[in-house]
């Protein structure tokens, strides 16, 4: 019969696509957790993986698999943190999502107040851009997002969380750090450095362009770099200027690595929004982290 460990092991697999990071995670090892998918692949009498390719990508009976393994590994969770809230521990594991700019902050801070608080708690944070992390919690693979956009989609909820701005920075070095504003029409002669186009920055930048009459091709993109890390680097290497959420260059701001340049007649202002699905009950410690994250969110 199918076993708890098993569906977290192949979950897992799953996600980080390789069996060796997987093994890390779990505190495994390697070979046990290959004899832990045989035997599920058994239990159903098919392949769940392939495993031929660079990367471990599940079959299509494996997707069904996933699906479902996800909902009973957040009902078990439920059940056993709702046993020992009961018996008046305060235990379990916590994973949550957060996009790129709540990622650098204050998503670790606060995560790292709460687990001195609670040191029993296991604590898990998944990193994607916006629509990969609402996309987690849709799916039940995280409880809690913290994202830069929203979606329309009954099964989930967003609550307001915090104010953020996008600015548009470049390096000390590069020569539009000169210049402390530039016009809007100015900033389609920007070579700029994009996020991915699920990235919430992309989404809300698309979106205050078109107050302006403005789309993406008016402006001089010279390439596109998945998530703000990336983008960061290639800013601060001098390749040209991005505009990004303020939320993850705290640091590079007040060092006077990045220069940041106001953008005339451009509203960059926006929300970070906590993400959750209707559809799941929360657990217990993932309530209080809730609690936690709304009544320390200015840490």
């Amino acid at each position: 019969m199918t076993r708890i460990d098993q569906l977290l092991s192949f979950c897992t697999v799953v996600e980080l696509k390789s069996f060796s990071l997987s093994a890390d995670r779990l505190g495994i090892t390697q070979p046990t957790i290959s004899l832990q998918i045989k035997a599920l692949e058994g239990e159903f009498g098919t392949e769940l993986l392939h495993r031929e390719s660079h990367h471990i990508l599940p079959t299509d009976e494996g997707k069904i698999v996933y699906e479902n393994s996800l909902k009973i590994l957040a009902l078990y969770e439920k059940t056993r943190q709702a046993v020992f809230s009961n018996r008046g521990n305060f235990t379990g594991s916590l994973t949550i999502g957060a996009s790129s700019g709540p990622a650098d902050y204050p998503i670790p801070i606060l995560l790292g107040e709460f687990k001195m608080e609670h040191p029993e708690c296991i604590i898990n944070l998944q990193v994607g851009d916006s629509s990969e992390i609402i996309d987690k919690v849709f799916n039940q693979s995280v409880e809690l997002g913290f994202v830069g956009t929203k979606r329309r989609d009954g099964n989930l909820y967003f609550e307001s969380y915090l104010e953020d701005k996008l600015v548009l920075v470049s390096a000390q070095s590069h020569p539009l750090a000169q210049k402390k504003r530039i016009s809007f029409q100015e900033l389609r002669k920007i070579p700029l450095i994009m996020q991915q186009p699920g990235s919430g920055a992309t989404i809300n930048l698309r979106e205050a362009l078109a107050t302006g009459g403005l789309t993406f091709s008016d402006l001089n993109i010279l390439m596109e770099l998945g998530l703000q890390d990336s983008v960061k680097s290639a800013v601060l290497a001098g390749y040209g200027a991005a505009i990004i959420s303020s939320l993850g260059i705290k640091k590079e701001i007040e060092s006077g690595l990045l220069q940041e340049i106001e953008v005339e007649g451009l509203d960059l202002y926006r929300k970070i929004f906590i993400c959750y699905n209707r559809m799941l009950p929360l657990t217990n410690i993932t309530k209080e982290f809730l609690a936690f994250a709304i009544r320390n969110k200015d840490l």
